[in-house]
Protein backbone atom coordinates (compact mmCIF):
# COMPACT_ATOMS: atom_id res chain seq x y z
CA UNK A 1 0.00 0.00 0.00
CA UNK A 2 0.92 3.54 -0.54
CA UNK A 3 0.62 6.07 2.05
CA UNK A 4 -1.50 8.99 0.07
CA UNK A 5 -2.17 11.52 2.62
CA UNK A 6 -5.06 12.10 4.77
CA UNK A 7 -8.82 12.21 4.89
CA UNK A 8 -10.53 15.39 4.69
CA UNK A 9 -12.07 16.69 8.20
CA UNK A 10 -10.96 12.95 10.62
CA UNK A 11 -7.07 13.46 9.36
CA UNK A 12 -6.85 9.76 9.33
CA UNK A 13 -4.66 8.40 6.99
CA UNK A 14 -5.75 7.04 3.09
CA UNK A 15 -3.67 4.62 2.00
CA UNK A 16 -3.65 3.27 -1.70
CA UNK A 17 -2.98 0.01 -3.31
CA UNK A 18 -0.11 -0.48 -5.99
CA UNK A 19 -1.97 -0.48 -9.20
CA UNK A 20 -2.52 1.25 -12.50
CA UNK A 21 -4.06 4.53 -11.52
CA UNK A 22 -5.42 7.84 -13.06
CA UNK A 23 -5.32 10.88 -11.90
CA UNK A 24 -7.81 13.59 -13.16
CA UNK A 25 -8.05 18.00 -12.59
CA UNK A 26 -7.61 21.23 -13.51
CA UNK A 27 -4.63 21.92 -14.54
CA UNK A 28 -2.82 24.39 -11.63
CA UNK A 29 -5.50 24.20 -9.93
CA UNK A 30 -5.71 20.82 -8.58
CA UNK A 31 -2.21 19.71 -7.42
CA UNK A 32 -1.74 16.55 -10.34
CA UNK A 33 1.88 16.69 -10.09
CA UNK A 34 2.55 17.08 -6.63
CA UNK A 35 -0.03 14.12 -6.01
CA UNK A 36 2.10 12.12 -8.54
CA UNK A 37 5.22 13.02 -7.00
CA UNK A 38 3.96 12.03 -3.76
CA UNK A 39 2.87 8.32 -4.67
CA UNK A 40 5.43 8.22 -6.66
CA UNK A 41 8.00 8.60 -3.50
CA UNK A 42 6.32 6.66 -1.13
CA UNK A 43 5.51 3.70 -3.79
CA UNK A 44 8.23 1.97 -3.05
CA UNK A 45 9.15 1.20 -6.88
CA UNK A 46 11.07 3.03 -9.42
CA UNK A 47 9.30 5.57 -11.34
CA UNK A 48 9.34 7.80 -14.75
CA UNK A 49 7.60 10.57 -15.56
CA UNK A 50 8.06 13.26 -18.24
CA UNK A 51 7.87 17.30 -18.63
CA UNK A 52 6.26 18.14 -21.91
CA UNK A 53 4.82 21.60 -21.79
CA UNK A 54 5.94 24.68 -20.85
CA UNK A 55 5.35 26.39 -17.68
CA UNK A 56 4.27 22.67 -16.70
CA UNK A 57 4.68 22.40 -12.94
CA UNK A 58 8.16 20.82 -12.47
CA UNK A 59 8.93 17.51 -10.05
CA UNK A 60 10.55 18.54 -7.27
CA UNK A 61 12.22 15.32 -5.75
CA UNK A 62 12.75 13.66 -8.43
CA UNK A 63 16.29 12.74 -10.33
CA UNK A 64 16.15 13.68 -14.33
CA UNK A 65 17.57 11.15 -16.71
CA UNK A 66 18.13 11.74 -20.47
CA UNK A 67 16.39 10.92 -22.89
CA UNK A 68 15.55 7.59 -24.43
CA UNK A 69 14.59 6.09 -27.64
CA UNK A 70 14.40 2.67 -29.62
CA UNK A 71 14.66 2.54 -33.26
CA UNK A 72 11.59 0.16 -33.26
CA UNK A 73 10.13 -0.21 -36.84
CA UNK A 74 6.93 -1.77 -38.12
CA UNK A 75 4.18 0.05 -39.72
CA UNK A 76 1.29 0.94 -36.96
CA UNK A 77 4.17 2.92 -35.86
CA UNK A 78 5.19 4.92 -38.45
CA UNK A 79 1.28 5.35 -39.45
CA UNK A 80 0.88 6.91 -36.13
CA UNK A 81 4.08 9.17 -36.00
CA UNK A 82 2.72 9.95 -39.46
CA UNK A 83 -0.66 10.97 -38.22
CA UNK A 84 0.57 12.87 -35.35
CA UNK A 85 3.46 15.01 -37.80
CA UNK A 86 0.41 16.32 -39.81
CA UNK A 87 -3.09 15.73 -37.57
CA UNK A 88 -5.01 13.73 -39.96
CA UNK A 89 -6.45 10.56 -39.86
CA UNK A 90 -5.12 7.86 -42.52
CA UNK A 91 -7.32 6.10 -45.18
CA UNK A 92 -6.89 2.16 -45.44
CA UNK A 93 -5.56 2.71 -48.75
CA UNK A 94 -2.63 4.74 -47.53
CA UNK A 95 -2.46 2.46 -44.94
CA UNK A 96 -1.70 -0.58 -47.57
CA UNK A 97 0.91 1.60 -49.34
CA UNK A 98 2.91 1.73 -45.90
CA UNK A 99 2.38 -1.69 -44.78
CA UNK A 100 3.92 -3.21 -48.66
CA UNK A 101 6.96 -0.96 -47.99
CA UNK A 102 7.02 -1.57 -44.08
CA UNK A 103 8.16 -5.52 -45.34
CA UNK A 104 9.49 -7.38 -48.22
CA UNK A 105 7.44 -6.51 -51.29
CA UNK A 106 7.16 -5.63 -55.01
CA UNK A 107 5.29 -3.49 -57.06
CA UNK A 108 3.97 -3.54 -60.85
CA UNK A 109 4.37 -5.81 -63.85
CA UNK A 110 6.85 -5.92 -66.73
CA UNK A 111 8.89 -2.46 -67.17
CA UNK A 112 6.81 -1.07 -64.24
CA UNK A 113 8.25 -3.89 -62.06
CA UNK A 114 10.09 -2.88 -58.79
CA UNK A 115 11.20 -5.13 -55.46
CA UNK A 116 12.19 -4.01 -52.45
CA UNK A 117 13.63 -5.81 -49.25
CA UNK A 118 12.24 -5.69 -45.58
CA UNK A 119 13.55 -2.79 -43.72
CA UNK A 120 15.25 -2.65 -40.52
CA UNK A 121 15.03 0.89 -39.50
CA UNK A 122 13.35 3.69 -40.17
CA UNK A 123 16.25 5.02 -43.02
CA UNK A 124 15.03 1.53 -44.83
CA UNK A 125 11.66 2.15 -45.50
CA UNK A 126 12.58 5.84 -46.67
CA UNK A 127 14.66 3.64 -49.26
CA UNK A 128 11.79 1.30 -49.89
CA UNK A 129 9.23 4.46 -50.37
CA UNK A 130 12.12 5.87 -52.74
CA UNK A 131 11.87 2.76 -55.07
CA UNK A 132 8.44 2.32 -54.96
CA UNK A 133 7.67 6.01 -56.21
CA UNK A 134 10.05 5.19 -58.83
CA UNK A 135 7.40 3.02 -60.94
CA UNK A 136 3.92 4.50 -59.02
CA UNK A 137 1.35 6.28 -60.82
CA UNK A 138 -1.78 7.29 -60.39
CA UNK A 139 -3.32 7.63 -56.37
CA UNK A 140 -0.37 5.59 -55.63
CA UNK A 141 2.14 7.62 -56.58
CA UNK A 142 -0.03 10.63 -54.74
CA UNK A 143 0.06 8.58 -51.53
CA UNK A 144 3.78 7.53 -51.71
CA UNK A 145 4.86 11.00 -52.36
CA UNK A 146 2.94 12.33 -49.10
CA UNK A 147 4.96 8.98 -47.21
CA UNK A 148 8.29 10.63 -49.01
CA UNK A 149 7.77 14.09 -47.32
CA UNK A 150 6.19 12.91 -43.78
CA UNK A 151 9.43 10.31 -43.40
CA UNK A 152 11.87 12.83 -44.60
CA UNK A 153 10.32 15.65 -41.98
CA UNK A 154 10.48 12.33 -39.13
CA UNK A 155 13.61 11.13 -40.33
CA UNK A 156 16.02 13.99 -39.77
CA UNK A 157 14.59 14.58 -36.41
CA UNK A 158 14.97 10.86 -35.32
CA UNK A 159 18.49 11.10 -36.39
CA UNK A 160 19.05 13.93 -34.55
CA UNK A 161 17.43 12.52 -31.33
CA UNK A 162 19.58 9.22 -32.00
CA UNK A 163 22.78 11.10 -31.91
CA UNK A 164 21.59 12.70 -28.34
CA UNK A 165 20.03 9.39 -26.24
CA UNK A 166 21.23 6.94 -24.45
CA UNK A 167 20.47 3.70 -22.58
CA UNK A 168 18.13 4.15 -19.87
CA UNK A 169 19.58 3.79 -16.23
CA UNK A 170 16.87 3.92 -13.59
CA UNK A 171 17.02 5.61 -10.14
CA UNK A 172 15.55 4.38 -7.21
CA UNK A 173 12.58 6.88 -6.77
CA UNK A 174 11.33 9.34 -9.31
CA UNK A 175 13.16 9.97 -12.67
CA UNK A 176 11.87 12.53 -14.86
CA UNK A 177 12.53 13.41 -18.49
CA UNK A 178 12.32 17.02 -19.91
CA UNK A 179 11.00 16.50 -23.29
CA UNK A 180 10.14 20.27 -23.50
CA UNK A 181 12.22 21.15 -26.25
CA UNK A 182 11.03 18.36 -28.61
CA UNK A 183 8.05 18.74 -31.21
CA UNK A 184 5.30 16.65 -30.28
CA UNK A 185 5.75 13.89 -32.72
CA UNK A 186 9.02 13.22 -31.35
CA UNK A 187 7.68 13.26 -27.50
CA UNK A 188 5.51 10.94 -28.91
CA UNK A 189 8.48 8.63 -29.78
CA UNK A 190 10.56 9.30 -26.41
CA UNK A 191 7.22 8.56 -24.51
CA UNK A 192 6.44 5.38 -26.54
CA UNK A 193 10.29 3.95 -26.61
CA UNK A 194 10.65 4.23 -22.39
CA UNK A 195 7.27 2.40 -22.14
CA UNK A 196 8.42 -0.13 -24.64
CA UNK A 197 11.78 -0.73 -22.35
CA UNK A 198 9.96 -1.11 -18.89
CA UNK A 199 7.62 -3.58 -20.93
CA UNK A 200 10.45 -5.29 -21.52
CA UNK A 201 13.67 -4.80 -19.01
CA UNK A 202 11.95 -3.83 -16.13
CA UNK A 203 10.05 -4.76 -12.78
CA UNK A 204 8.69 -3.00 -10.20
CA UNK A 205 8.60 0.14 -12.20
CA UNK A 206 6.05 2.98 -12.51
CA UNK A 207 5.43 4.77 -15.86
CA UNK A 208 3.21 7.92 -15.68
CA UNK A 209 1.53 9.51 -18.72
CA UNK A 210 1.54 13.32 -18.60
CA UNK A 211 -1.55 14.87 -20.61
CA UNK A 212 -3.08 11.45 -21.75
CA UNK A 213 -6.06 13.30 -23.24
CA UNK A 214 -3.06 14.47 -25.55
CA UNK A 215 -0.47 11.26 -26.11
CA UNK A 216 -3.41 8.95 -25.74
CA UNK A 217 -6.23 9.85 -27.22
CA UNK A 218 -9.63 7.79 -27.59
CA UNK A 219 -10.49 8.85 -30.96
CA UNK A 220 -6.93 8.34 -33.09
CA UNK A 221 -4.53 5.85 -32.93
CA UNK A 222 -0.66 7.49 -31.28
CA UNK A 223 2.38 5.91 -30.72
CA UNK A 224 1.96 6.42 -27.36
CA UNK A 225 -1.45 5.10 -27.49
CA UNK A 226 -0.53 1.66 -29.18
CA UNK A 227 2.48 0.88 -26.55
CA UNK A 228 0.63 1.88 -23.15
CA UNK A 229 -2.72 -0.15 -24.23
CA UNK A 230 -0.25 -3.45 -24.52
CA UNK A 231 1.71 -2.56 -21.58
CA UNK A 232 -1.32 -2.07 -18.84
CA UNK A 233 -2.84 -4.88 -20.35
CA UNK A 234 0.32 -7.04 -19.29
CA UNK A 235 2.16 -5.42 -17.00
CA UNK A 236 1.07 -6.32 -13.94
CA UNK A 237 1.96 -9.52 -13.79
CA UNK A 238 5.84 -7.88 -13.13
CA UNK A 239 4.34 -5.55 -11.09
CA UNK A 240 4.74 -2.70 -13.67
CA UNK A 241 2.27 0.18 -13.44
CA UNK A 242 0.66 2.61 -16.14
CA UNK A 243 -0.82 6.00 -13.95
CA UNK A 244 -2.49 8.67 -16.28
CA UNK A 245 -2.03 12.14 -15.66
CA UNK A 246 -5.27 14.11 -17.81
CA UNK A 247 -6.56 17.07 -17.09
CA UNK A 248 -10.29 15.31 -18.14
CA UNK A 249 -11.28 11.69 -18.90
CA UNK A 250 -13.12 11.89 -21.92
CA UNK A 251 -10.68 12.71 -24.29
CA UNK A 252 -8.38 9.12 -22.88
CA UNK A 253 -8.22 5.62 -24.22
CA UNK A 254 -11.17 3.95 -22.88
CA UNK A 255 -9.00 0.48 -22.74
CA UNK A 256 -6.19 2.70 -20.47
CA UNK A 257 -9.41 3.89 -18.33
CA UNK A 258 -10.90 0.39 -17.55
CA UNK A 259 -7.68 -0.87 -16.95
CA UNK A 260 -7.03 1.35 -13.64
CA UNK A 261 -7.72 0.63 -10.58
CA UNK A 262 -7.03 3.67 -8.49
CA UNK A 263 -8.64 6.57 -9.51
CA UNK A 264 -7.99 10.23 -7.97
CA UNK A 265 -10.40 13.16 -8.96
CA UNK A 266 -9.21 16.56 -8.59
CA UNK A 267 -11.17 19.99 -8.94
CA UNK A 268 -13.45 20.39 -12.15
CA UNK A 269 -15.32 23.22 -13.20
CA UNK A 270 -17.24 22.51 -16.40
CA UNK A 271 -20.36 20.69 -15.74
CA UNK A 272 -19.89 18.44 -18.76
CA UNK A 273 -16.54 17.38 -16.42
CA UNK A 274 -18.28 17.09 -13.50
CA UNK A 275 -20.36 14.99 -14.36
CA UNK A 276 -18.02 12.63 -16.11
CA UNK A 277 -16.38 12.52 -13.04
CA UNK A 278 -19.26 10.81 -10.89
CA UNK A 279 -20.43 8.55 -13.27
CA UNK A 280 -16.58 6.91 -12.85
CA UNK A 281 -17.32 6.84 -9.44
CA UNK A 282 -18.87 2.96 -8.94
CA UNK A 283 -22.41 2.92 -8.31
CA UNK A 284 -21.95 0.58 -4.97
CA UNK A 285 -19.97 3.41 -3.61
CA UNK A 286 -21.83 5.24 -0.77
CA UNK A 287 -22.44 7.95 0.13
CA UNK A 288 -21.27 9.48 -3.09
CA UNK A 289 -19.82 13.26 -3.81
CA UNK A 290 -22.22 15.73 -5.23
CA UNK A 291 -21.15 17.90 -7.53
CA UNK A 292 -20.39 21.45 -5.91
CA UNK A 293 -17.96 18.72 -3.94
CA UNK A 294 -16.18 18.17 -6.74
CA UNK A 295 -16.41 22.52 -8.01
CA UNK A 296 -14.67 23.17 -4.50
CA UNK A 297 -12.33 20.72 -4.24
CA UNK A 298 -8.80 22.83 -2.90
CA UNK A 299 -5.49 22.11 -4.11
CA UNK A 300 -4.09 19.07 -3.26
CA UNK A 301 -7.45 17.64 -2.29
CA UNK A 302 -9.19 14.72 -4.54
CA UNK A 303 -12.14 11.88 -4.18
CA UNK A 304 -9.91 8.72 -4.27
CA UNK A 305 -11.50 5.39 -5.42
CA UNK A 306 -10.33 1.89 -5.92
CA UNK A 307 -12.08 -1.14 -4.80
CA UNK A 308 -15.25 -0.68 -2.90
CA UNK A 309 -13.71 2.28 -0.93
CA UNK A 310 -14.15 6.38 -1.41
CA UNK A 311 -12.15 9.10 0.54
CA UNK A 312 -11.78 12.03 0.55
CA UNK A 313 -8.27 13.26 0.87
CA UNK A 314 -5.48 16.09 1.12
CA UNK A 315 -2.67 14.35 -0.79
CA UNK A 316 0.73 14.76 1.65
CA UNK A 317 3.32 15.94 -0.64
CA UNK A 318 6.73 14.61 -0.78
CA UNK A 319 8.48 17.91 -0.44
CA UNK A 320 6.20 18.32 3.14
CA UNK A 321 8.71 16.62 5.75
CA UNK A 322 6.38 16.67 8.31
CA UNK A 323 2.91 14.53 8.15
CA UNK A 324 1.78 16.60 11.26
CA UNK A 325 1.09 19.81 8.75
CA UNK A 326 -0.39 17.94 6.48
CA UNK A 327 -2.97 16.48 8.78
CA UNK A 328 -3.66 19.71 10.36
CA UNK A 329 -4.49 20.66 6.66
CA UNK A 330 -6.70 17.80 5.87
CA UNK A 331 -8.60 18.64 9.50
CA UNK A 332 -8.90 22.48 8.48
CA UNK A 333 -6.98 23.32 11.40
CA UNK A 334 -4.84 25.11 8.78
CA UNK A 335 -5.09 26.50 5.36
CA UNK A 336 -4.04 25.18 2.13
CA UNK A 337 -2.14 27.72 1.42
CA UNK A 338 0.21 27.37 4.47
CA UNK A 339 1.73 24.68 2.71
CA UNK A 340 3.32 27.86 0.37
CA UNK A 341 5.21 28.64 2.90
CA UNK A 342 7.14 25.35 3.45
CA UNK A 343 7.76 24.84 -0.14
CA UNK A 344 9.35 28.13 -0.57
CA UNK A 345 11.25 26.90 2.26
CA UNK A 346 12.63 23.60 0.46
CA UNK A 347 12.99 25.32 -2.86
CA UNK A 348 15.53 27.54 -0.80
CA UNK A 349 17.15 24.95 0.71
CA UNK A 350 17.56 22.59 -2.50
CA UNK A 351 18.64 25.55 -4.31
Amino acid sequence: MISLGFELITGNPVRIPRGHMVIVGQTQRAGKTTALEACAMRSGYSSVAFLTKRGEGSFRVAHEIPPYYEDHIDWRTIRALCEALTEEKWDKFQRQCLRSVCRAGQSGRGKSFVEWPKPENLADVRKNVDLALTKATGQRELIFGEIQDDLHTVADEVLKLKEKTGSIEMHPGLNVIDLERYEFHIKSLIIRSVIRWVHQHAEKTIVAIPEAWLFAPSQRRSPVRDAAEDFIRQGAALENFLWIDSQNISGVSAVLLSQCRVWLFGVQRLRSEIEKTLDAIPDNIYPRPKASEIATLGKGEFIVCFDQEMYRCYVWPAWMQSAIHAQAIARGEESVESAREIVREFDEETA
